[in-house]
Formats: structure tokens, sequence, C-alpha cells
């Protein structure tokens, strides 16, 4: 089976789905017939909870049977069968993009319209996603109001913020030329403020949300050369570095961890490829014709690109409007048995795809679709699936893990934990993860996600007697959901400097100190002095501070040097986790922090222990 690995955010949003190798079979030759169709453009693709949504420049949709309905610009369709549900908010005009939420409860949108559900949105809004059972014909819009004074033609979500990439000039009435971040909660501004000097087409996260890349027609990114293509970061609003730049608009982007896929417009068209982490480009095809959309399919060796667009020659091979083309080479898949329909009845061809699991979207002008069995009729919207066996299986989960990162600085009273999970689908592959936290007998709450098919995320605790637990679930990309599977008790335990628990040896000095964690450390200079702690988990910390006058002291656990620290820093760093080793389960240890008496800075901290169990 083809399954989606990266897909794109272009014209439309594509899905970011990471899924197995072990499931490849063949796409079916034809599009899914009777499946609901359109009377106009499908320019955006977005799927959650067994729903299709589809938006574009359309006023009506045509359910299975042949019923003629009603839909401005925006549909729902039911991904088990193809029939049109009621849900119909309508907008006054083009929606060029989706996206579903993180959690996957709200789809959010943007293009030309300034209504939403009779509610006035401009160019961009967020609905509350449904399922194949709801009877809701209005839906229910979000009192989310991001209010862009031009077209949105990206969206994507990282963390609590949602991205917008288009034409506009300002967003919530301040200056944000072209891409902008609000709250994904809210739509309120962030203070988040780069500045493009032209159109912004296409936005796709990576990195587990630490990079966002940014496609379009612009030459300039914070008054930087940044030539169609940028890499940014999505918090400090730096560029990264990026050493090669396509020389046309790009519409569409990919990505599968290692390498970087553009589609583009100019000259005809290009997809080319590039190193994800440098910019450096691998390898560039031409096209006859605009490429508007691409996605990854495949894992591993059977890894494939599938191009949209406006084409019918892809290099030297005959390709009508998409394109099966080898993410290693870029070159067309000529293989006996290789997969190749063709788009029909339009020049324009196909203007959004999204690849899900075991099924493939498109979207666009066509009216048809020329395959090897024949001619299927198939308007502006077409689904193909692969010829494996249904996914009936839900995906794998495990129970997070909770640790205690090093780097991390600590809060005035909380200590950061990272937890960790493994969630997994044969099939389908896994769409998105649910991750919360309760403490004691409180309720579980949910934590936010960087992206939502990462396995990590960010939470904070306090020492106390009573335990914390954390749950994790997941959904695969056949929208079917696992048990909720919960870890065990966690526990996290402070020893101050000032604790009886540890045993210090040599000339140490405490001292208040207004920004440590608990208000005070303890301090030696001398070479041999040491620090020691008994302890019962399966995690310890040293906390400690990062001076100047700061020097290096070695770790032993349970009498073995493990590591030597060092400590100085120029400028003064407070509540820092300085050193950290993790056990798979809990047991009976021993820390001893050693200072070596650094010539001309020898200090060293103990601010505090913390212990895992």
């Amino acid at each position: 089976m083809f399954r989606a690995r990266r897909a794109l955010v272009p014209v439309a949003v594509l899905a970011s789905l990471l899924l197995p190798a072990s499931a490849a079979a063949a796409l079916a030759p034809a599009p899914a017939s009777p499946w609901a169709t359109a009377n106009g453009r499908v320019a955006a693709i977005a799927r959650v909870n067994n729903v299709v949504y589809i938006g574009g420049k359309f006023t009506e949709v045509i359910d299975t049977d042949g019923t003629v309905l009603p839909r401005n610009h925006l549909a729902a369709i039911s991904a088990v069968d193809g029939h049109v549900l009621p849900w119909n908010p309508g907008t006054n005009g083009t929606v060029r993009a989706m996206t579903v939420s993180i959690d996957g409860k709200t789809v959010y949108m943007g293009g030309d319209f300034t209504t939403v559900g009779g509610r006035p949105r401009a160019h961009a809004a967020a609905m509350a996603a449904i399922t194949p059972s709801s009877t809701t014909t209005t839906g229910t819009v979000r009192a989310w109001t991001a209010n862009a004074d031009g077209i949105v033609y990206a969206l994507t979500q990282i963390g609590g913020r949602v991205y917008l990439g288009g034409a506009f000039l300002h967003v919530g009435g301040h200056g944000r030329p072209r891409l902008a971040a609000v709250s994904a909660a809210t739509g309120a501004l962030t203070s988040w403020h780069p500045k493009l000097d032209a159109a912004v087409r296409a936005l796709l996260p990576a990195a587990g949300g630490k990079t966002l890349f940014i496609g379009g027609s612009f030459h300039h990114v914070n008054g930087a050369s940044e030539q169609h293509l940028a890499s940014i970061d999505p918090l400090r609003n730096r560029l990264h570095a990026w050493a090669a730049h396509p020389g046309d608009t790009v519409l569409a982007l990919a990505e599968n961890g290692k390498y970087l896929y553009a589609g583009d417009r100019g000259g005809g068209g290009h997809v080319r490829s590039f190193m994800l982490s440098t910019g450096r480009m691998r390898w560039t095809n031409t096209t006859d014709g605009n490429v508007n959309t691409v996605a990854l399919i495949g894992s591993g060796a059977s890894q494939q690109l599938v191009l949209g667009g406006h084409f019918t020659k892809v290099g030297a091979q005959v390709r009508h409007k998409v394109a099966v083309i080898s993410p290693i080479t870029g070159r067309v898949d000529t293989s006996p048995g290789n997969w190749h329909p063709a788009a029909a009845g339009s020049d324009l061809g196909v203007y959004s795809e999204l690849a899900y699991g075991q099924h493939l979207y498109f979207g666009g002008d066509f009216t048809e679709w020329q395959t090897h069995p024949g001619v299927v009729p198939q308007a502006h919207l077409a689904a193909f699936s692969t010829t494996a066996t249904a996914d009936a299986a839900p995906p794998v989960v495990t129970a997070p893990v909770a640790t205690i990162a090093n780097g991390a600085t600590l809060g005035a009273s909380k200590v950061p934990l990272r937890l960790t999970w493994k969630a997994s689908d044969a099939a389908s592959g896994v769409c998105r993860s649910h991750v919360a936290r309760r403490f004691a007998t409180n309720p579980f709450t949910l934590l936010p996600l960087a992206l939502a098919t990462v396995r990590s995320a960010a939470t904070q605790a306090a020492p106390a007697s009573k335990a914390y637990r954390f749950s994790a679930s997941a959904t695969d990309c056949s929208d079917l959901s696992s048990a909720t599977v919960i870890s065990a008790p966690v526990h996290l335990t402070a020893y101050q400097n000032s604790s009886r628990a540890i045993t210090y040896h040599g000339a140490w000095t405490g001292a208040r100190a207004a920004h440590a964690y608990g208000g005070s450390v303890r301090r030696s200079g001398r070479t041999g002095a040491s620090a020691a702690l008994r302890f019962t988990g399966r995690e310890i910390a040293w906390v400690a501070s990062k001076t100047a006058s700061s020097g290096s002291a070695r770790v032993f656990i349970d009498g073995h040097a493990v590591a030597t620290v060092h400590l100085r820093s120029a400028t003064s760093i407070k509540r820092r986790v300085v050193f950290t080793r993790t056990w798979a389960t809990a047991g009976a240890h021993r820390i001893k922090v050693v200072a070596l008496g650094t010539r001309s800075h020898p200090l060293v901290s103990v601010d505090a222990f913390l212990v895992l169990r």
C-alpha cells in the first residue's frame, strides 16, 4: 500500500503523516465511484473523523445518487462511502486552504471570503469538526477571528499558533505583510512579525515544529534575500540558513525528515528537491505547466512523490495533470504497472491533493479520469484508495514516560518535564496523538502538542507527596482510535541544597539567592569538595547555577564516574538542570558531585537534586 509520510500545504493543505514501510501496495487505477462531485474547482481538502472537507469555487455538490445540493464554497463528505453530509455553513467567496487542528476538533480555512455561515470572518475562519453521523446543516462557526485584509492561501498549526500565509498586509488591524501567527484558540494576533515583499502560497512545519518552511512569490524575508523559499523559526522570527532558492514562485511543499520538495510555476513548472538541513538543491525536474501540489506516499525504498497541476509532461514523459516520480532521482516512475491515470476535461487540472492513510484525494478543474479500465466521470473531486485490505485495527500506543530534560531551566516552583510515548499503526499510519496529565485525583487535562504527529510533549510538575499520571491515545489515518493508556504514578521529589539527606564534604558555603530554586544555593571552590545523595528513583537531576566564575565538577553514580559537567557561562544562569541520569525502573542509587577546582574559576554550586520515581 502507498502510505502518506509527509504531505504538503500548497494552495490546499495536506496532512503531515508518518506511516510505516511494511504496508506497501499499489493505488487503485481508477477513482472511487460513485463518489461526491462538485460543479466547480475544489482548491482545498482536509480530513478528520471520517469526514472529508472540501473548499473551493463551487456552488453545488452532486451526491452519490445524483442529487444536486447547494453548497457555497464549502462541503463535507463521508470518507466511508463518499456521500454528501448535511453540513452547509457556506462562505461568500472562494476557500483556498484548509487544515485540521492538532487535536482534531477544529477545521481552519482561508481564502477570499469575508463571511462564513453568515458571520463576518475576513479571509480566515474556524469551524467545529463534525462526524459522519452529524445532522448539523450550518455547523458551528468558532469565535475565532483573525481578520486578514487580503487573500489567505495557506494555513498550518504549530503548538498554540495558527500561521497564515497569503497576499494580505494586515491581520487584526496590525501590519503583518503576507505572513502572520495568531492564537489557535481565539485568532488573536501574536507578536511574531516577519515581513515579506510578495505573496506566500505554501506553509509547511518541520523538525517537530521548530521550523516553518515558506513558499511563494516573494524575494525578501525580513529584508534578507530569500527568493521564493525560506526556512524560519516559528517563535523567534529568525531565518535559518538556506543554500539554494528556486527561480520561480513556489506553490507546494513537502518533506520526509531528510529532504524538502517544492513544486512551482514559471517556465512551465518544476519540482525540486533540497537537503532539509542545509537547503542544498539535489535535483530539478521540469514540467510543461504549473506543479500545484506535491505529496509523499510510501516510505523507504517504496516512497514516491505524487505531483498534481496543469502539466501534460514531466521531463520527457507524458503525464496528464498527475504523476508519480522518485523522490531520490526526480524521475517519472515508468516501471511496469506504474500508476498513471490522467485527470481530463480541463487544461487547468489539479489544484489540491491530500494523502491520508489508504487514500489519496485530488481536487481541481478536471471533469473525468482516463484510466486503464476506461473513462470515469468524476468532476472536480476524486478519491483513490490502495489495493490493500482496508485498515480495521486501531493504532498501538504506549503510556507516556516522564523525564527531566538536561539543560532545562526550572521555574520558580515548577519543574519542566518531557513526555515521550510510542504510537504505531501497521496499515495506515498514525495521524494524531492525544496526551493528558492528571495530578492526584483531579481530572485528566489535555496537553498541547507541537504537531499532531509528534511523539513528545512538554509539561511541568511541582514536587509533592501525591502522584501525577499521564495518558496517551492515538488516531490512525483510517480514523480509528486506540484505547487510552495510562502511566504508572509519577512522583517528583526535590532535595533542596539545605536538605539533611545531602552529605557534604569539604568547604561549602550556603547563601541566599533570590533566583535560585528554593531561594538558596551552596557553593564550593575547593578541589575535592563533594555533595552526595542516596535516593530511590528512576531519574536523578542536579540543579545548579552557571556563572563566569563557575568551574567544573565530576559526577559519580553508584561509585562510577559518568560525566564531567562544566558550569562556566559568560551570562549568569540560575536554576539550570546541568546533569540527568535515567533508568528503566526505579531503584536505589547514589549521586556524588565532586568539585575539580578549575583554575581561576573554581566555583561549583548545588541548588537542588530532583528525583523522579
